[in-house]
């Protein structure tokens, strides 16, 4: 099988490890790294001799070689960058969030949805084994309907960023969300502030609501000096806790549980406690959850499927953080959203 050719365009923090990885994907050939400082380009070059470096992003554009674009440059440069990818047949990847305001991933998805070329973005969790193994029990009925899910997303914040907290934390449990209920909430609201940023929100609570009644919360900070990357699913039968700090053992099934307090008498003599009567850590598939991903962009090239994460998914999810950032600018007032 021949290999497919694929082009990156950005090596700086996220680029190194999307080359490593389509880098040792047998069917897969790193055809260009394109990145316009000199000492990303010279980083690359000392580590892969065998790729073509260059700072102009048309050679990458031209050469019919390279099949698909992966992009990992700044989202503000996202919407530019893919259409012109696009326009020259080329199937794309879009580091998350897919772009930096509706419009411009609506911009994405429509011109890809045209041309018919495959449009992936790496809300890089649909693709931990632990949060598909989390849909999977979902959708199997394990813990029965769903209740509600709440995500704590803490540490503390680079010294610089072009995002604030919400984009560049909360993107990930919002994906998951729409990973797992499959459609966008009826409104947001979220509350946030600035407190050791002049510009930009680096705490920020986000509260999500369904029209069947269900919700999901997220919380997310900047200014948390230990690192918490946890997500909980309640369920009328049971919950799943998910902790990607741990080494193994990420996802918890824990069932509904034993309260010894129901039905007691008064007179009754017993031990009282609430605990629950079985924890279970399901088995997981094994795999970088990046490989995953990049592996699934390369099949979906291929054979004309579709992603796990589509252009679909990341304009859902682009929508959310714009109602997150409307919500938080207006102190909290409660912002609708309409659409898939």
């Amino acid at each position: 099988m021949d290999k497919i050719g694929i082009g990156i365009v950005g090596a700086g923090y996220w680029g190194p490890n999307l080359i490593r990885n389509f880098n040792e994907i047998d069917n897969c050939e790193i055809v260009w790294v394109c990145d316009r400082k000199p000492g990303r380009q010279e980083y690359v070059r000392e580590r892969y001799p065998q790729i073509s470096v260059s700072a102009d992003l048309d050679k990458l554009l031209k050469d019919d070689n390279v099949e698909g674009v992966v992009i990992a440059t700044p989202v503000y440069t996202h919407r530019d960058i893919a259409l012109k990818a696009l326009k020259a047949g080329k199937h794309v990847w879009v580091e998350k969030p897919l772009a930096d305001s509706v419009a411009a991933a609506k911009n994405i998805v429509e011109e890809a949805g045209e041309i018919g070329l495959t449009l992936a973005v790496d809300h890089l969790f649909v693709y931990n084994p632990a949060i598909v193994k989390a849909r999977e029990i979902v959708a199997g009925g394990k813990i029965g309907e769903i209740c509600y899910a709440e995500s704590s997303r803490v540490n503390l914040g680079p010294p610089e960023s072009e995002v604030d907290v919400v984009w560049d934390l909360a993107v990930h449990d919002l994906a998951i969300t729409y990973y797992l209920w499959g459609e966008l909430p009826r409104e947001i609201v979220a509350y946030g502030r600035q407190f050791q940023h002049s510009n930009l929100t680096d705490v920020a609570f986000i509260h999500l609501h369904f029209d069947d009644g269900t919700m999901a919360t997220h919380y997310v900070s900047w200014l948390c000096p230990e690192k918490t990357r946890r997500y909980f699913i309640s369920g009328k039968k049971g919950s799943l806790v998910f902790d990607d700090t741990q080494a193994d053992k990420k996802l918890r099934l824990i069932d509904q549980g034993v309260d010894s307090r129901i039905g007691t008498k008064d007179d009754e003599v017993k031990e009282l406690f609430y605990k629950p009567s079985e924890v279970v850590y399901p088995k997981l598939m094994p795999g970088e959850p990046l490989r995953v991903a990049c592996e699934n962009f390369l099949d979906c090239m291929r054979n004309g499927t579709k992603p796990r994460a589509d252009g679909h998914a990341g304009l859902a999810v682009v929508k959310m953080l714009e109602a997150v950032k409307e919500s938080i600018a207006n102190g909290g007032k409660a912002v609708e959203l309409t659409g898939s």
